[in-house]
């Protein structure tokens, strides 16, 4: 029987803290930082990668969300059209099962996000003021809840001035408050 993934990221962690990072130079201080680091991002990746593909899963929907609010809200001229028009045309070829692992929803997310950049980047070429408007709310609003959910996915690595504040990981995965 194979170890499992704790195991294995335990046992990597115990490598570098218990073996390699006793074996560094005393005087080579970023070899010492390098295996803190390595050690640090471990222990991390050891609270996250069962919950991955939801947290991706999430920042999918969100930018499918503000994809399909942004596309509603489009008019302008010949720029805003034509991206509004490619925007629309990759949402409607969305499958309409994901595949199911965090990598392959991630690559979804992102054909979305760069369409998206180019609807933005087309509104202040040509699009309405009322499109500028609600553009400019539907990115913060995007932007302030896919920025938390970043945060408390992060949150572990300690550097966060607000970190108390944060909620949990399992708490962000379910709550509606992280959904645009």
């Amino acid at each position: 029987m194979l170890p499992d993934i704790d195991n294995r990221i335990n046992n990597l962690i115990k490598a570098v803290e218990k073996t390699i990072a006793p074996a560094i130079d005393p005087e080579n201080g970023l070899a010492q930082e390098q295996a803190a680091l390595v050690v640090g991002h471990l222990k991390m990746l050891n609270t996250q990668w069962d919950k991955a593909y939801l947290f991706e899963r999430g920042s999918f929907d969100n930018m499918v969300s503000l994809a399909r609010q942004l596309a509603a809200a489009a008019e302008g001229g010949q720029h805003v059209v034509s991206t509004k028009d490619a925007l629309a045309a990759q949402l409607d070829a969305l499958p309409t099962e994901l595949p199911p692992t965090p990598s392959g929803v991630n690559k979804y997310t992102i054909a979305i996000g760069y369409l998206v950049d180019d609807l933005i980047n087309a509104c202040y070429t040509d699009g309405r003021p009322a499109f500028k408007t609600a553009l400019a709310e539907l990115v913060l609003n995007y932007g302030e809840k896919q920025a938390t959910r970043e945060r408390i996915w992060f949150n572990a690595n300690g550097l966060d001035p607000d970190k108390a504040k944060l909620g949990s990981i399992d708490d962000m995965l379910v709550s509606d408050a992280y959904r645009v």
